[in-house]
């Protein structure tokens, strides 16, 4: 006679939907969409450069969402693009 007789599932059912972004990334997307709107009526390039790297970057997490693991490719190549557009802020107030 076994000692366990619950017959419920094993895996629990989650219908909680997982969200994309946490609530600190959409603050910060805000923020990084409302300094490159005032970098662009400032005609700073620097700071375009350096928000739009970030909003580039929250992109590819979207674009990986979307399409599931078809398009990796894009996803990566969003995320190296950021990467570059980053390090060029940088550069630009610098040089």
């Amino acid at each position: 006679m076994p000692g366990f007789r619950y017959k419920g599932t094993i895996y629990k059912v989650s219908t909680k939907k997982e969200a994309i972004f946490t609530n600190g990334e959409k603050a910060g997307m805000a923020l990084s969409l409302a300094l490159f709107l005032f970098g662009l009526a400032d005609g700073d390039v620097p700071l375009c450069f350096f928000t739009a790297s970030f909003l580039v970057y929250e992109a590819h997490i979207v674009l990986k969402k979307a399409r599931g693991n078809q398009e990796w490719f894009l996803a990566n190549v969003l995320k190296g693009m950021s990467i570059a557009m980053f390090v060029g802020s940088i550069a630009m107030v610098f040089v």
